[in-house]
């Protein structure tokens, strides 16, 4: 009954607004087909086809996708108001509305998945070399983020700046929590909007400049550690994690050159089973100091989204350096050493 009253009230206001309160979804299922399920916000159900065809109202709802599926395919779609018109032959939904949130969001599909082809025909020619490769990534990376910052901003109020706002690479944490504030309420109560609002303001407080803070695991404290008198380089990393893996022989090459009274290590496995971080550990022939089993612990109090996540503490325990890669992270600590 809760759920009926809540989606009564949203029909209502979306009628306030000058949108239809519901969405008509139409189409043809592949010959031989009996069903389609349709999946929205506020609906699941499978509809019995008579002739090939099917059609439904469901409530609008452009803060959220969703899906006709059939013949195992899943067509995705946002609920308008407008006409949708299923094609599980091209496995595509077309509007009858040539501005509104379903046309734009099938625009955006058929960009993402062009540019995405683009990008792998360009980047696998064999007479590439690895410098050209990582540019031509770099300069991918880029378009992608401006595309996405301008889906963002046409697509406060829907779905679309929601998948932009999950897909877009900011580093200014600042400029990030400036385009979640910009979105509408309703979006921004989103569970994942949330979680990225928390992380925003969990990194904020541990930025570079900041003193550390302190968290213990099965009785081994970060202080243990940290702000002893030692410039201390920290990795946040798992066993599955294959990039993370892949910074462990610029990892051991920092440690064989500058560990010593001024300068140690330590390696924090996060959301990982600690028997497979262990045997990890070995393979990889970590000899420096370990916290093991820490999980969500540290992540969520210094806002990791992502991992291998290197930091540089100060020996008073300031956060000198954050998110360390590849030969930044032994300059970072030889600039560090020479003041």
């Amino acid at each position: 009954m809760k759920k009926l009253i809540i989606s009564a009230v949203a029909m209502a206001l979306v009628a306030a607004c000058g949108t239809k309160a519901t969405t008509q979804v139409s189409g043809s299922v592949p010959e031989g087909e009996e069903t389609v399920q349709i999946v929205t916000a506020d609906i699941d159900t499978t509809l019995t086809v008579a002739d090939g065809k099917f059609s439904i109202e469901v409530p609008t709802k452009v803060t959220a996708i969703s899906y006709a599926v059939a013949a195992g395919r899943q067509v995705s779609f946002i609920a308008d108001g407008s006409k949708i018109t299923v094609d599980f032959e091209d496995g595509a939904a077309e509007s009858s509305a040539k501005n509104g949130v379903q046309a734009r969001f099938a625009d955006y599909q058929n960009w993402n998945d062009d540019f995405m082809a683009e990008y792998r025909e360009n980047v696998s020619k064999e007479e590439l070399s690895d410098d050209e490769r990582e540019e031509i990534t770099e300069n991918a990376v880029e378009k992608y983020n401006e595309h996405l910052l301008q889906v963002i901003k046409a697509n406060k109020d829907n779905v679309l700046g929601l998948i932009g706002i999950s897909n877009i690479e900011i580093d200014d944490d600042a400029e990030m929590l400036a385009l979640i504030n910009g979105l509408s309420d309703e979006l921004q109560a989103e569970p994942r909007v949330q979680a990225m609002k928390k992380s925003l303001d969990a990194s904020s407080k541990t930025a570079e400049g900041q003193m550390f803070t302190d968290f213990e695991v099965d009785g081994v404290k970060f202080s243990d550690f940290i702000g002893k008198g030692k410039y201390v380089l920290v990795d946040f990393w798992a066993s599955w994690c294959g990039p993370c893996r892949g910074e462990m022989p610029n990892l051991r090459s920092v440690y064989e050159k500058y560990h010593g009274d001024k300068f140690d290590m330590l390696s924090v496995a996060v959301w990982d089973k600690p028997e497979d971080t262990v045997k990890a550990a070995e393979e990889e022939k970590i000899v420096w100091n370990q916290i093991i089993n820490a999980q969500r612990i540290p992540t969520d109090i210094y806002g990791i989204q992502g991992i291998p996540h290197i930091i540089l503490f100060g020996p008073d325990g300031t956060i000198l350096k954050r998110n360390l890669r590849g030969e930044a992270i032994g300059k970072a600590v030889e600039e560090a050493l020479a003041e």
